[in-house]
């Protein structure tokens, strides 16, 4: 299946200046060399911890954020290159933010915000024309007519993040990013505006780019997913192939940290020790071997590169048996090409 989007070892760093003259002095390396592509009609999904860069990337994609290098590619068109012009792609690529509330004007109704939003991209012409489309795009997120003349403080968490929604909609996007759209909503009712996001997808053939730290969620919507730690991709598969046999050392402690919803199932305890280190003082080689109980000396000194191994993709320079922490070197590499 073509990808619709294909990012190419992109970066985005960001300057830190000291003294009067502020002086560069170091970089915040949010996102360090990442590489991957989006299938059209798939949900991808990203995880990995607070401050890995998952929401960096979503921006730099979008173009928020401008990428110190790499290549964003959408459709063929190269968003990083001079002469393309990000804001003609903004009717077919859209982006829904993880605060449904600071993402909406106070000020605005949900009218007065659908109906700018028209206007901008000359979507929709004349007062009858505007409210049909309005109506038809609230209806389409489950609200109704009454909720036209309100204001965003009068709805409830799942509901503004169906405005959201609805407002992306407006210009009949191809491609949405979903920047952890569940996490502000208590969860009761994350299972709705998912199941929304299913319809939505299946109604309008929508591809998404799903970003969450929930891995119960990721699992439920993903057809693949990729992990990220500290600005990399570690590892990127299948949903069922990363969730049920991970390959790198992070991924497997991500998985062994979801709990199993069944008091009477005990679960072996796996621990993480440490913290993330700092984006702006990364550590050598492979950046998970400060924490990495399988890290040897090698781990400390080179970098892994991402080997796909059977559409496996995995940055670690061993094949670790978990369970009983042997680990051999991985024999089988090809050649790093776009994933």
């Amino acid at each position: 299946m073509k990808d619709i989007l294909v990012v190419e070892d992109l970066k985005t760093w960001f300057p830190i200046k000291s003294g009067i003259i502020q002086r560069t002095v170091g970089y915040v390396k949010a996102v360090d060399g990442v590489s991957f592509g989006v299938r059209r009609g798939e949900t991808f999904g990203l995880v990995g911890e607070s401050g890995s860069g998952k929401t960096t990337l979503a921006r730099t994609i979008m173009r928020l954020v401008k990428p110190t290098a790499g290549k964003i590619v959408f459709d063929g068109v190269d968003l990083t290159e001079r002469k393309s012009k990000p804001a003609k792609l903004r009717r077919r690529m859209q982006i829904i933010f993880q605060d449904p509330y600071a993402s909406l004007d106070p000020r605005q109704t949900v009218y007065s915000m659908l109906k700018e939003t028209m206007q901008i991209h000359r979507v929709a012409s004349g007062r009858s024309s505007v409210h049909k489309k309005a109506l038809e795009l609230l209806e389409n997120v489950g609200l109704s007519e009454e909720h036209l003349y309100r204001f965003p403080h009068e709805f409830s968490g799942g509901q503004r993040q169906r405005i959201a929604v609805a407002r992306a909609l407006i210009v009949n996007p191809e491609f949405l990013i979903l920047d952890e759209p569940t996490s502000f909503l208590d969860v009761s009712v994350q299972a709705s505006v998912l199941n929304l996001l299913n319809d939505l997808q299946k109604a309008f053939a929508l591809t998404y780019l799903f970003i969450s730290h929930n891995l119960a969620v990721v699992h439920h919507m993903s057809d693949r997913v990729a992990v990220m730690y500290l600005g990399k991709l570690v590892e990127i598969a299948d949903r069922d192939a990363i969730y049920d046999s991970p390959r790198h050392p992070y991924t497997f402690h991500l998985m062994a940290a979801i709990p199993v919803p069944n008091p009477e199932i005990k679960k072996e305890e796996v621990l993480l020790t440490g913290d993330v280190p700092s984006p702006v003082n990364i550590p050598p080689g492979c950046r998970f071997h400060p924490r990495c109980p399988y890290a040897t000396d090698r781990c400390e000194q080179e970098e892994p590169p991402l080997i796909e191994n059977d559409g496996h993709w995995v940055a670690c320079h061993y094949d670790i048996d978990f369970k009983g922490g042997a680990r051999s070197s991985r024999i089988k590499r090809r050649k790093r090409r776009r994933v």
